[in-house]
């Protein structure tokens, strides 16, 4: 048997499969509401039947099949602990209006104090009703009932009642007696306080926020009395006295009121923690469907695995970090990646969520932290979501995946005996890890490996544990898959690949050797291809020397895209890049395919240096300086003979052989124009007329007159 909120439970497994009533007998008996299912079954969840529903006749057939259920009835029935307090006007009005004025909180404690003893009349009342009706009396057995009930409401909602049994005796006849001003501590009322003026004020805020020394209050108390000893031993005046202080507490109540907290908390415990203690806060609801809103976050892994200390020689216990991404809707982790916190493993991390789900959420909120900031990081965030956004400083309040973190190291993680507690902040004492058992047992801890397939089926246990706000009772895998939000884009394999494409910051030149960079301390080459494996050359020889950005994928390095940077930092696709092929230097270590490719290549380069060369000659041809005009041999490409050249020339006649880069536009053969003539500029003046004939001789003086002639 179960207990479902207060009410006692017998199970399907305890009715069908004891063979007290059939499979169809059961149903029959849902079907016409013959008993009461608390519970359904399914994801886990036992089906649940109402015992105090059962007939009497099904009742009877329990008890005598199932002795041990009437022994738990019977331990029900007579040791009931209503733990639950109900409310009391009255209490709050009496309290209330109570002369002399009571503190607000000393009247909650009041009020709590006698729903507490109400409810122990209330206990006390049954039993003693229940045993008048069977005919006997057991004071002692009433008396230590309602007193373990008063304990067990101690340990719920911490009330002031006395713990002594017999004070608390005591105080609950007076109680029965007298009623709430029972409860009413005699010292209520009392002005313990002294009234502090502005200018003694003045002395203890200055004391509270002092850096040079620091005082505690304790010091503060003596300090301002100091102070005060020795202003009024220098006064004369009675007025211009002050008032010194005659108990610390006095201090206390006045430095701790809200309108003088103000002026030295910031001071003293830093502008985060004014902020975090006077700002409001905002009460914001999270998303209805999955998708909307991505959190991400880095945390340790709250696991221990063993590793080997090179340095000390010895077996230690070690933890790794991790970061997360959950969607905020469903509480669902989508992603993750193990390694510190930084821009690789938060890439890693919203890969694997997009990848697995292929959905582009609306929004992604992360932290300040980690590689957030970067160019590079921006870039890509701002192509896997419509809107990036990154948490206020100092607000982890406003984090809900730290929440989530914490109930999941609460709920799953904590079963593992490997499991390294919360953080220190924590304040049960279950959430603390027993380090000498852990200690002891170094030898036993998983490995590595073996401790990322533990932290994987906790988050496969997460994902598949029914959702804390859900109605229906669906997991949070459920809730993902199931619904969606209108204003995620869903995505296909291609535009997947294309969002995890990173640019590079920095342009790269290509040089005679491909084009190569270097990324976390490993170089890349690359060079690009043709259709059939041999280097482009009309690429190659047209762009050594010219710097391109380059787009990879970071978990995929066999292609690179080349993009060259135009005016205005504009980007235009050049060419896809290969990882450059290696050739062996020795013959006998190179394969039949591998020589064969050297070769083809070997050819490949010659016909393109031979085709360049024929294509510069017919430019040299069209300008009138090339061999036929000059009395100079023009040198041929390197490795060819004369008779090669003639044949090739044929070749590139017949367009059986193209130069590997074209001519730049307009300056191909073809475009060649002559060069304007000359014409004489003239005189204009005796100046210019002087200058024009003071070099020229009689001959050419006549000449010039014959040939105008």
């Amino acid at each position: 048997m179960e207990m479902f909120g207060k009410t006692l439970c017998i199970t399907f497994d305890e009715l069908v499969r004891s063979g007290i009533m059939s499979k169809s007998n059961f149903d029959k008996h849902v079907r016409e509401r013959k008993f009461q299912v608390l519970q359904k079954g399914g994801n886990g969840r036992k089906v649940l039947v109402a015992y105090e529903t059962l007939s009497d006749a099904l009742r009877s057939v329990v008890e005598k099949k199932l002795p041990d259920i009437k022994k738990q009835l019977k331990k029900e029935q007579t040791n009931p602990m209503n733990i639950r307090l109900k409310s009391d006007d009255k209490a709050v009005e009496f309290y209330k209006t109570y002369t002399p004025k009571i503190s607000i909180d000393r009247q909650k404690e009041y009020v709590l104090n006698a729903k507490v003893m109400n409810a122990m009349i209330v206990q006390e009342t049954g039993l003693q009703n229940k045993h008048s009706e069977y005919g006997y009396t057991h004071k002692s057995l009433v008396r230590n009932t309602a007193i373990s009930l008063c304990e067990e409401l101690r340990k719920s909602f911490n009330h002031t009642l006395p713990k002594s049994k017999s004070r608390l005796l005591e105080k609950f006849r007076d109680y029965k007696k007298r009623g709430y001003v029972a409860l009413v501590n005699g010292t209520t009322g009392n002005q313990s306080a002294r009234k502090i003026g502005p200018r003694e004020g003045r002395i203890l805020l200055r004391l509270k926020r002092s850096k040079f020394p620091v005082y505690t209050d304790m010091q503060i108390f003596d300090e301002f009395n100091r102070i005060v000893a020795e202003r009024n031993a220098r006064v004369t005046c009675e007025e211009d006295r002050l008032k010194p202080v005659e108990s610390p507490q006095t201090v206390i109540n006045y430095l701790y009121k809200t309108s003088i907290k103000l002026w030295w908390y910031g001071v003293v415990h830093g502008e985060i923690a004014f902020k975090n203690e006077f700002m409001p806060q905002f009460d914001t609801k999270l998303p209805q469907m999955p998708n909307t809103l991505w959190y991400g976050d880095g945390t340790k892994l709250n696991l221990y695995y063993k590793d080997y200390d090179k340095k000390n020689k010895r077996m230690v216990a070690r933890t790794i970090d991790v970061y997360e991404v959950m969607d905020a809707c469903s509480e669902m982790f989508l992603g993750y990646s193990f390694g510190a916190e930084n821009f690789l493993t938060q890439y890693e991390a919203y890969r694997m969520a997009l990848e697995t789900w292929k959905v582009k959420p609306y929004e992604i909120v992360t932290d300040n932290q980690g590689g957030h900031k970067k160019p590079e990081a921006q870039a890509f965030f701002k192509k896997i979501c419509h809107l990036h956004k990154t948490t206020m400083p100092h607000n982890g309040q406003s984090k809900t995946i730290e929440s989530a973190f914490g109930r999941f190291q609460q709920q799953v993680m904590h079963k593992l005996y490997n499991y390294t507690g919360q953080n220190v902040t924590a304040t049960k004492e279950s959430s603390h890890v027993n380090i000498d058992l852990i200690m002891k047992n170094i030898s036993q801890l998983p490995t590595l490996e073996e401790m990322k397939e533990q932290y994987l089926e906790c988050r496969r246990e997460w994902n598949s544990m029914p959702h804390p706000t859900s109605e229906t009772g669906m997991t949070r895998m459920e809730m993902y898959t199931t619904l969606n939000s209108p204003k995620a884009e869903q995505l296909d394999e291609y535009e997947v690949r294309e969002l995890f494409k990173l640019l590079s910051k920095d342009s790269v030149k290509y040089g005679k050797q491909g084009f190569v960079f270097s990324r976390n301390n490993k170089e890349y080459r690359y060079m690009v291809y043709d259709e059939s494996g041999q280097v482009d050359m009309g690429f190659h020889m047209q762009n050594v020397g010219v710097s391109f950005r380059y787009k990879y994928d970071p978990m995929d390095m066999t292609s690179v895209e080349l993009w060259e940077v135009c005016a205005g930092d504009r980007l235009k696709y050049a060419a896809t890049a290969t990882p450059k092929v290696v050739f062996h230097r020795a013959t006998a270590e190179r394969s039949t395919e591998e020589s064969e490719r050297l070769y083809a290549q070997i050819r490949a380069q010659k016909r393109a240096l031979a085709g360049h060369y024929i294509a510069s000659e017919e430019l040299l041809l069209e300008e009138s300086i090339g061999e036929a005009y000059t009395k100079l041999v023009m040198p041929l490409p390197v490795g060819e003979s004369q008779k090669n050249m003639e044949r090739q020339r044929k070749q590139y006649a017949n367009e059986e052989l193209k130069a590997p880069v074209a001519y730049p536009e307009g300056v191909g053969p073809g475009t060649y124009e002559p060069e304007p003539e000359e014409f004489s500029s003239g005189i204009a003046s005796p100046g210019e007329y002087t200058k024009l004939v003071s070099g020229m001789t009689e001959a050419e003086m006549y000449l010039s007159f014959l040939n105008d002639n």
